[in-house]
């Protein structure tokens, strides 16, 4: 029937308010059939969108703390923290609690990422926006602690799309950190974390620190590697922190009596009333005045001793660990007993060894440390009839080799405990031993720092040192400890660099750099690809920071270095064929790193 007036409707109508979907949420997951999300460019615009949503979240959010309360809001929900304890877990305020929205618009965020995921594990698409697009999620996902979600998104990233589109190093690093830590703190797998250290070469020394804390149980090593780490660290750890917390309280409350409160915060990384609130402590507090201060005590009794040997280390980073486990006070060896007398004045006696000691030196020979208190057996390695007697899991923890000869019956050196070197220097062996005894320890190895005024220094260690180091390492098959090497001798040639450079009018330091050089390039073996490597470096270092007259004066002293002599003059030939090609002069300049 046609309408009044002769007119026909010009479209469809309704009384009904069009419907206002929102764009994140009008696209449905690829797993459940929606597909419209595999096209490459619909993918980019909706990855756009998802990053404006997150980035109105935060704005809205204003301040930093009220950012972190939100996302612990989001953390707090069951579906997302499916390890957590309520007691492990702060709750959230109330202010976030009562408004639900604020948690939903991240909610609708990470719903939308993982659609997202889905929608380019789909299209198999593996180029630098899906890099991107898979960073942004799981550094969105571990801040809010959503394992679910940057789990898998990590192994997709390493194991899928690293192989066919390569990450720079920088990724690698950061999502292999993740991925360590996140084995390490949430899993509980520290020895899968160790093998995943050493297969993506992570070579972060805060995560190794790490590391080395959860297998000691050290909670005042790990929270102040907490609080170095950036916040996307940080929120990993957090799975691990209550029970490294729970654990040192439960040592703590088994030991002493007695305890100052202040030091048991320092800790545990915790104020006293976070620790009865949210760790449910029962110890009672007992106020006590000295002089113009108070201290505070719980009901806990401390040890004869402790007090005088905290003030003693009170200036200390690190306390030791040796206190919260003694169970009697008598002091250490070397200290005088206690006799509850608090003199602030007294100082712990220097020991005899302690004064010969240089604590500069990275390769140390005292094989007091190779034999731990365990009931393993210890394993005897001899070197040119010097004999040295090594716990075996110092061998086997950081040797490939040891492990092989040391662990399968077939061979000799497992039946009898014994391996035996005819080729190997019994000095070197020693450091090296000493080098794989301090990594077993709880303090982490890191590689010595460049001097900033190395014509000044005492020469510590020379090169030879640690070339002959690392070549055991290699021979050994022990990977950390040779990269440690590596980075040793790396920074010893750039303070003998400059050192060489600064100095050109000091001929005594010069001569003692030009030995150092020559045994240190001597001692490589050039056949070795990264050994080739260190020895290039070595020459374009060396020439590039000696006195030619010094060097003319004193090259026949080291006729001895027939090879050193050969690429010296051969790095010196180099570099005047690029000034005659270049038509500039011959000239030296002083290198960074290498």
């Amino acid at each position: 029937m046609p309408n009044r007036g002769g007119r026909a409707p010009s479209g469809p109508w309704s009384r009904l308010k069009p419907l206002e979907q929102d764009f994140l949420e009008s696209y449905g997951l690829p797993s459940k059939g929606d597909n419209r999300l595999l096209d490459f460019k619909l993918q980019e615009k909706y990855y756009t969108k998802i990053v404006e949503r997150y980035m109105t979240f935060c704005s809205d959010a204003g301040r930093g703390d009220e950012l972190l309360r939100r996302f612990s809001a989001l953390e707090w929900a069951p579906d997302s923290t499916p390890m957590s304890t309520p007691s492990a877990v702060p709750s959230p305020s109330f202010e976030t609690l009562q408004s639900p929205e604020k948690s939903n618009a991240l909610s609708g965020v990470l719903e939308a990422l993982r659609k997202l995921r889905e929608a380019i594990v789909a299209s198999g698409r593996a180029d630098d926006f899906a890099v991107q697009a898979y960073l942004f999620c799981i550094r969105l996902s571990v801040l809010v602690k959503r394992a679910d979600s940057y789990h898998p998104a990590v192994l997709h990233l390493l194991r899928s799309m690293h192989p066919r589109h390569p990450l720079t190093s920088v990724e690698v690093q950061e999502v292999a950190g993740y991925l360590v830590l996140d084995t390490a703190c949430r899993r509980r797998q520290l020895s899968e974390a160790f093998e995943l250290r050493r297969r993506y070469g992570l070579r972060d020394a805060k995560v190794g620190v790490v590391l080395s804390a959860m297998v000691h149980d050290d909670l005042f090593a790990f929270s102040r590697v907490k609080r170095a780490v950036d916040g996307h660290c940080a929120r990993i750890m957090e799975w691990a922190e209550a029970d490294l917390r729970m654990h040192a309280l439960k040592c703590i409350g088994q030991t002493y009596l007695q305890l100052d409160v202040d030091f048991l915060e320092r800790v545990t990384a915790s104020s006293w009333d976070e620790l009865k609130k949210r760790d449910g402590v029962g110890w009672e507090l007992n106020w006590s005045c000295r002089g113009n201060s108070q201290a505070i005590y719980h009901e806990l009794q401390t040890l004869s001793g402790f007090h005088n040997h905290y003030k003693r280390r009170r200036k200390s980073k690190i306390p030791s660990s040796k206190p919260l486990l003694r169970t009697s006070g008598k002091g250490r060896q070397g200290e005088e007993e206690d006799t509850g007398e608090r003199n602030d004045e007294r100082t712990r006696p220097q020991r005899g060894d302690d004064r010969n000691k240089t604590s500069s030196v990275v390769l140390s020979d005292y094989r007091t440390c190779w034999l731990a208190k365990t009931d393993q057996p210890a394993v005897e390695l001899e070197a040119k009839g010097e004999s040295f007697a090594v716990h075996k899991s110092i061998l086997t923890t950081h040797s490939e080799y040891f492990a092989a000869c040391l662990s399968k019956s077939s061979f000799v050196e497992a039946a009898e405990n014994k391996v035996m070197f005819d080729d190997v220097e019994p000095l070197y062996l020693g450091y090296y031993l000493g080098v794989a005894a301090s990594y077993s320890s709880i303090v982490p190895h890191v590689p010595p720092t460049p001097a900033q005024n190395p014509e000044a220094c005492v020469k510590r260690t020379p090169m030879r040192d640690f070339v002959e180091v690392y070549k055991l390492c290699d021979r050994f098959i022990s990977i950390d400890i040779g990269i440690f090497m590596i980075e040793c001798i790396k920074t010893t040639i750039g303070n003998g660099h400059r050192a060489l450079f600064r100095a050109q009018a000091d001929e005594g330091q010069q001569r003692a750099l030009m030995r150092d050089f020559a045994d240190g390039f001597e001692a490589l073996n050039l056949q070795h690809p990264e050994q080739n490597m260190l020895g290039k470096t070595m020459i374009e270092y060396f020439c590039e920071g000696i006195h030619y007259p010094t060097w003319i004066a004193y090259v026949d002293e080291f006729l001895d270095s027939p090879r050193f002599v050969g690429h010296v003059s051969k790095g010196f030939a180099r570099k005047l064929d690029n000034a005659i090609h270049s038509r500039a002069k011959l000239r030296q300049k002083e290198l960074k790193g290498p």
